[in-house]
């Protein structure tokens, strides 16, 4: 069977004229930020604002809906305008980020619009969000950005829907502190030296650049595992390379039991 040719577009390179479709960006965008709706780290990120009862204040903010990237610029703002409040009653409204695409035109466009749920005397619900698939043809689809909270005539709340996405930089500073981290563990079976004490030195496998947190547990390690034991562990004398694990024993009738003490160790690294 002869392999089937499918046309490709190299996006990053000269083609001697326009050549990039609207429909490829969104794919590529999908492939770099994710398939959903997000808002972008940088500015004041889709902040939101209440101004009064009826009117809420949408800051700037990089939307990515379904790979169409939408930007408001730097420093500006939509007052976003919500219904009046009912005495006595109780809803929630969406504030959502439109995508709408005109069928014949093919003209796309983004707006702040805002789906009203239905008041209650009782606990209020969240309306439904149209939603809908732009990269398989969809002409309507609702990014959802927040929850608006009526109780009686005034707002309450008003709660963050989206997903907020971190910029290049952040997510390096983010791995570099992980990769800072150093954790460590193990199990040691511990003597019972003399009937209610029990004390062992242990070394840390990779030493650490300051002294880290140690915690630890002990469980009856030998065959009493149906005998109550008041037992318990401590750590002492934490250093970079190790610690102390103490074990407290307060039945006799293990005085010459040995016990697991489980540790964890969580420090810096040693760059």
């Amino acid at each position: 069977m002869a392999n089937q040719f499918i046309e490709t577009t190299l996006m990053d390179g000269f083609a001697d004229g326009p050549h990039i479709t609207e429909v490829q960006t969104g794919i590529a965008n999908q492939g770099l930020y994710g398939p959903d709706d997000y808002v972008l780290e940088g500015g004041r990120s889709a902040e939101a604002q209440i101004l009064t009862n009826n009117s809420i204040r949408i800051f700037d903010a990089v939307f990515v809906i379904q790979g169409r990237r939408d930007v408001m610029a730097a420093n500006d703002y939509a007052d976003v305008t919500i219904a009046n409040g009912a005495q006595g009653m109780n809803r929630n409204d969406i504030i959502v980020r439109r995508y709408e695409k005109d069928e014949s035109s093919e003209v796309e466009k983004t707006s702040f619009a805002v789906i009203k749920g239905t008041a209650s005397s009782g606990t209020a619900s969240d309306p439904v969000v149209p939603t809908g698939d732009i990269r398989s043809g969809a002409t309507l689809h609702n990014m959802a950005l927040y929850r608006v909270k009526l109780q009686g005539l005034n707002i309450v709340a008003v709660e963050p829907l989206f997903k907020l996405l971190c910029n290049m930089s952040e997510l390096q500073k983010q791995f570099d502190e992980l990769n800072s981290n150093l954790i460590q563990s193990g199990t040691e079976l511990v003597p019972n030296a003399n009937g209610y004490f029990a004390i062992k030195n242990i070394t840390f496998p990779v030493p650490y650049a300051e002294i880290p947190n140690v915690t630890a547990t002990v469980s009856n390690g030998d065959n009493n595992n149906s005998l109550e034991a008041n037992i318990f562990a401590q750590v002492g004398r934490v250093s970079k390379t190790g610690c102390v694990l103490k074990v407290c024993c307060w039945n006799e009738q293990l005085s010459g039991s040995k016990f697991n003490v489980s540790w964890i160790a969580v420090g810096k690294r040693e760059l």
